[in-house]
């Protein structure tokens, strides 16, 4: 174009360029890099990852580690051995190992983000996802959330899990019924039931708060004693503003003085439920207050640096149970009362989980009935895990049923959202 002898050059493609609409309707946006740009970032990228498998393979040889990354060499091909095989790298990176915690340290300290385990609540509280997600979550008997999992386990490779809690429970009643037992229930209500106010804040502190449960929690509840399973439900019908905490703030287990609360209503609804004849030795038992520190396991969950000082130990007060002796209470397998659960119910018995021992739920159960009480419990899996020990006790010959007349079962409520409750037969087998 030239005007008054003067040559104008037109830019094409800026904003008054009819082009550039016509390209933005087309979805299309032209982005020009400089050659020094893009190699900068593409040797940037190369040199990430090359280096970071390199990285790798030095570390291990400084360690005197086998090297991880060679173990794709030493395995044939297959869905299940390359999966392995990433989990195996996954878990043996430095770099990961490394980089994480400190990362975790920064988006928890202020961004107040947590992870897959663990959610970030007010005041320094703490909830375990998957059980806010059981809570918040669809019904647990929802046949359409049972497609999901079920196609999430088989994309993985993996079994689908039996989901729907009602055919094992009432297989174990019947079983449990044709000896003469009887079966108590004990879903134990998630941390986001019970403390709601700690985890969003949304709740009118003036009033009584409504509690929350999943959509087919009392849908389960009316159909379980229906069949004639007698179901302790520990959820209360609204929560006080202001209550003390049910518990710990760090941890997905209750606190010590709630629990030994429930253990009491546990004993008082099983004699009116199932009157029980009294001991002719009623044992005597003493409890003895004993202090405990340590930060919570979802603390733990959030895999933050060693020496992290974000979350400080919780100190609490544990009631030891004891004979007069001074000797720590013992589950006695002779009792007519068999208690099976799972971490709620080792709390504060099992050393290793680092709140006292011998002051969890089995020994105030025991203090509360008065009598003797038979144990068997297993961190995790709730749903299938003590059923699986009874299972193999039985088949082995050894009848831990002998002289029960009642079993209760004792399992996290989230276990009925996201447990697998796989059957198992309850049959005595022949002693070697």
């Amino acid at each position: 174009m030239k005007a008054a002898g003067k040559e104008t050059h037109v830019q094409h493609g800026g904003p008054t360029d009819p082009s550039h609409d016509e390209n933005l309707r087309r979805g299309i946006i032209v982005t020009e890099i400089r050659r020094g740009v893009a190699g900068a970032v593409t040797g940037a990228f190369l040199l990430l990852v090359v280096g970071v498998p390199v990285g790798q393979a030095i570390a291990e040889k400084v360690q005197g580690e086998d090297s991880v990354l060679l173990d794709v060499f030493k395995r044939a091909p297959t869905k299940e051995t390359i999966k392995q095989y990433e989990k195996d790298l996954e878990e043996a990176s430095y770099v990961r190992e490394f980089v994480r915690p400190r990362f975790q340290t920064v988006i928890t300290q202020y961004g107040h983000f947590g992870n897959a385990k663990g959610i970030i609540g007010r005041d320094g509280w703490l909830f375990y996802k998957p059980g806010v997600m059981s809570v918040a979550g669809p019904g647990f008997l929802d046949e359409t959330a049972h497609a999901g999992r079920r196609k999430a386990a088989l994309d993985e490779g993996e079994e689908p899990p039996h989901q729907d809690p009602r055919p094992a429970i009432l297989a174990m009643r019947a079983t449990l019924r044709d000896r003469g037992i009887e079966l108590v229930l004990f879903p134990v209500p998630d941390k986001a039931t019970m403390q709601p106010a700690m985890l969003h804040g949304r709740v009118d502190l003036t009033r009584p708060i409504p509690v929350a449960t999943n959509l087919d929690y009392a849908r389960f509840v009316n159909e379980m004693r229906a069949a004639g399973v007698h179901v302790f439900d520990a959820v209360p019908t609204t929560l006080q503003a202001g209550a003390p905490p049910r518990y710990l703030a760090q941890d997905t287990h209750w606190n010590p003085g709630y629990m030994q609360q429930v253990a009491g209503a546990l004993a008082a609804f099983v004699q009116r439920e199932i009157p029980l004849p009294k001991p002719v030795a009623p044992p005597a038992w003493k409890e003895v207050a004993t202090t405990v520190s340590r930060v919570g396991d979802i603390v733990d969950m959030l895999k933050l640096p060693a020496g992290q000082t974000l979350f400080a130990p919780t100190t609490i007060t544990v009631n030891v149970v004891q004979d007069q002796q001074g000797q720590p209470w013992q589950p006695n397998d002779k009792s007519d009362v068999l208690l099976l659960g799972d971490s709620f119910a080792n709390i504060f018995s099992q050393a290793p989980m680092g709140w006292g021992e011998t002051a969890g739920l089995g020994p105030h159960l025991a203090l509360a009935l008065g009598r003797e009480l038979d144990v068997i419990a297993q961190n995790d899996s709730g749903a299938f895990a003590t059923r699986k020990l009874l299972s193999e006790a039985l088949g082995a010959g050894e009848d831990r049923l002998a002289g029960k007349r009642v079993v209760i079962w004792e399992f996290a409520s989230r276990e009925l959202a996201v447990g697998d409750w796989k059957p198992f037969p309850l049959v005595l087998g022949k002693a070697p």
